[in-house]
């Protein structure tokens, strides 16, 4: 009974266990069976080939074949392929896709087979059949025209044409839109931006508004069908075309400069305006127009040079009243005006608003400046301004400037930027209707370098072993850097060479407690980039306290030579004397040239000597026994000329010596004597010139005015003196001088003090005497009184009184023995 039962529920297991296992084994049989290729898609070119891609799958396969079936007629899936070779078309591959060259329209049916050749059999996909139009890839057109659309700046207007025999689209077909078209354009600048954009054709012209006005594009076109299995066909040939005109769509960037301000308020402004960038011009400017009125909308009828302003202007000129006002800029194309760009300015009383919080600046490269700024805290603005300009001193610089949005606050700067050449950047708030607010300002480098020129040195003064030397600053051009300070140096032979520092700010210096000798001064100028180049060596030469005296000395004397020898030149200059002293006759020549008065020594009587003469240095002759024989008696020849403050004197005889100068004023002869020679004398006042001999011995003379011991000499016995030269000084009020003179110079220690009594006959009158006191004259002992054996003869010696001793001059004469 239990084995029974055992049995039982065994077979009950197995067959179980049979129906679970049954569907695995029919899957694992079904899951290695081949499949075949899965078809992807066709590409059929109208009258020229079908190309086919399939998927492979995991069937070992050798190649492929694939089979284009025509059929003349649509017929149902379910209807066999029939074997007709001049319909079929076919081609075998190792690939996964394969060209079959079919040479027929695309307007048929085809049915697409792939069989898969391996080395388990043949296996084919599923035949698909469908019009060949449906993944058709049409061939490309041609561009004709692409032209603008007047009235449409944005647009261009594209004309194409077809093929007709390979392209399989009729124009009823066009006109219905069964064409899906798209065309590629870019800029004929060669800007790599180029943008595809969906068109809708249903003509072989159409426009495309996908552009910019007066802008120069190149244009290609394409198509495909209808179906989404449909290819786009190549692209047509480019073509280039231009938009039209339109009126500008932003205003000019607008900016002013106050130039001056006159007393009365009137501003001289410049407005200034950069050219539209071609994005928004969107055309040829034809002209710009500016337009100023007055706060109460007033038209200002001066317009300076901003009328009638060309294209190309990007500034003009004007005066503004003192009060509130502003200017409006437009710019013209052919097709409108742009929007106006305004300007405020605010009256010549009011105070501009605040400038920006901070500025920085600093260098990106050698070329560009990175600028930075904090709005004013307090105010609302309304944009910003940044101005910058390189600093120049030989040649103007161009100002730049930028306007910039409200929420801008940095800049990046690039335009006119070099190394080594200072700039001046500026940033300025604007407050709309308010204008323009106070400006910040900073100065930089973008690379500072080394100066290429050092300062002129210029001695300003020499004080003994001190120099005082200034020097003009280095032209900016030539400086490429802010000066730190200057060096100052100076050399001498022998002598270490030797430097200062100087501020950068200084402009003068002084050296001190230098040596004697010859130095060589110059300057450098000092940057942050080192040290620039030497500038012009200035030469100085110290000396000692002596030699200094002569140089100062030196001018004075050469002036002073330089005199005399211009006076002695015109002194014998004939053609000067015949002009300063024509009409002055000769004396020698006139009628009392050979009147020789005689007179004594006694019978001149002299006033009673009021004090004693002092007779210095006097210089007496005194002849031998034999001369006094031939001399017994005493000859006193006077010869008196009156003459003007210029006289001339006769020579001995009809001669003139060679250093006799000619008259040059005229004179008035009184009396001659032809055997003696004269000499000429300047006085400021009429004068008698006399020429005495005393040809007695001494002893009529009183003797109280001899000294005792000179009295009992010999010599003084048998000596004459000859006395020259005597000079009388008459007229008005002054007291008479006398001046004598004599031959030769001789030295005594004995003092003589006389009375001569002297004959004197003058233009005025005739004869009379005048016995006059020795002492009462002033009594000049010149050196032409000889004697022999020399002696000296010195009386003491006694200032003479300054009255009567004005206008005596000294006398050039000739002895005559």
């Amino acid at each position: 009974m239990e084995l029974s039962l055992a049995a039982g529920w065994t077979c009950l297991l197995g067959a179980g266990l049979f129906l679970a296992l049954s569907p695995a084994v029919s899957m694992t049989a079904s899951h290695t069976a081949p499949r075949p290729p899965r078809l992807i898609g066709c590409v059929f070119l109208n009258r020229a080939n079908v190309t086919c891609h399939w998927e492979a799958r995991d069937t070992p396969t050798t190649h492929y074949t694939l089979q284009v079936e025509r059929i003349a007629g649509m017929r149902k899936a379910d209807a066999s392929i029939p074997n007709s070779p001049e319909n079929t078309f076919t081609c075998n591959t190792s690939d996964t896709s394969c060209t079959a060259i079919s040479g027929s329209s695309v307007r048929f049916t085809f049915c697409v087979i792939v069989t898969a050749h391996g080395p388990g059999g043949d296996i084919s996909s599923q035949p698909r059949c469908q019009s060949g139009r449906d993944e058709v890839m049409l061939p490309p057109v041609t561009l004709n025209s692409v032209l603008a659309v007047s009235g449409s700046p944005q647009c261009l207007n594209v004309t194409w044409s077809r093929a007709f025999s390979v392209f399989p689209v009729s124009n009823p077909e066009i006109k219905a839109g069964h064409l899906k078209s798209q065309i590629e354009f870019t800029t004929a600048q060669g800007q790599p931006d180029v943008q595809v954009k969906n068109v809708t054709v249903t003509d072989y012209s159409f426009q495309g508004c996908h552009f910019r006005p007066d802008t120069s594009y190149t244009v290609r076109l394409r198509h495909h069908y209808r179906g989404p299995k449909s290819p786009w066909s190549l692209w047509s040939n480019a073509l280039g075309g231009r938009t039209g005109e339109d009126a500008p769509s932003a205003a000019p960037a607008f900016w002013r400069r106050v130039k001056q301000t006159d007393k009365d308020g009137q501003r001289h402004i410049s407005l200034l305006w950069k050219p539209l960038p071609r994005s928004l011009a969107n055309g040829r400017v034809l002209f710009f127009n500016v337009t100023c009125r007055t706060e109460s909308a007033q038209v200002l009828e001066d317009h300076g040079t901003c009328r009638d302003l060309r294209h190309t202007s990007t500034s003009c000129s004007l005066l503004l009243p003192a009060g509130r006002c502003s200017c409006v800029l437009t710019a013209s194309t052919s097709a409108g005006t742009s929007p106006q760009a305004r300007i405020w300015f605010l009256g010549a009383s009011e105070t501009e608003p605040s400038p920006p919080r901070q500025i920085t600046t600093s260098p990106l490269d050698d070329s560009s400046l990175d600028v930075r700024w904090m709005a004013p805290a307090d105010w609302s603005t309304s944009g910003f301004v940044v101005e910058w300009f390189a600093v120049r001193e030989k040649s103007r610089s161009i100002l730049h400037w930028e306007r910039l949005k409200n929420d801008s606050t940095a800049l990046v700067i690039t335009e006119g930027v070099k190394p080594m050449e200072r700039y001046v950047v500026s940033v300025k708030a604007l407050y709309g209707e308010r204008g323009a607010g106070q400006n910040r300002t900073v100065r930089i480098y973008t690379r500072q370098g080394a100066p290429s020129a050092g300062p002129k040195v210029e001695v300003q003064q020499i004080s003994g072993s001190t120099v005082e030397l200034t020097w003009s600053p280095v032209p900016i051009e030539k400086l490429h850097g802010f000066i730190r300070d200057y060096t100052l140096c100076y050399m001498a032979e022998n002598q270490p060479a030797r430097r200062v520092f100087v501020s950068g700010h200084a402009h003068c210096y002084s050296l001190e407690k230098l040596l004697p000798g010859n130095y060589d001064i110059f300057m450098q100028a000092n940057t942050d980039a080192g040290a620039g180049a030497a500038g012009p060596i200035a030469n100085v030469h110290i000396g000692s306290e002596e030699n200094s005296i002569v140089i100062y000395a030196l001018p004075s004397l050469m002036l002073t030579s330089l005199a005399l020898v211009l006076m002695a030149f015109l002194s014998k200059n004939r053609i000067v004397k015949q002009k300063l002293c024509q009409d002055v006759p000769d004396p020698s020549r006139s009628s009392l040239a050979h009147w020789t008065p005689k007179t004594t020594l006694e019978s001149i009587k002299w006033p009673r000597m009021a004090e004693k003469t002092e007779i210095k240095y006097s210089k007496v002759v005194l002849p031998d026994e034999s001369e006094l024989q031939q001399n017994s008696d005493l000859q006193a020849e006077l010869q008196t000329y009156y003459c003007h403050p210029y006289s001339l004197l006769p020579a001995s005889g009809a001669q003139t010596p060679h250093n006799i100068r000619k008259p040059e004023r005229k004179c008035n002869k009184s009396s001659t004597v032809s055997n003696m020679t004269y000499s000429t004398a300047l006085s400021s006042c009429p004068s008698i010139y006399s020429n005495v001999l005393l040809a007695q011995t001494l002893k009529s003379l009183p003797t109280p005015s001899l000294p005792p011991s000179f009295l009992k000499s010999n010599d003084w016995q048998r000596r004459t003196a000859s006395v020259n030269d005597v000079w009388l000084q008459l007229g008005g009020d002054s007291e008479p001088c006398v001046s004598l003179r004599g031959g030769g110079a001789a030295k005594s220690d004995s003092s003589l003090s006389q009375t001569v009594e002297v004959k004197t006959s003058h233009h005025f009158g005739g004869e009379h005497q005048s016995p006059l006191p020795l002492s009462d004259y002033c009594i000049v002992a010149h050196p032409s009184v000889f004697l022999s054996p020399p002696a000296e003869v010195t009386s003491p010696q006694r200032p003479f009184p300054q009255s009567l001793c004005h206008s005596i001059q000294p006398l050039q004469h000739t002895n005559v023995t």
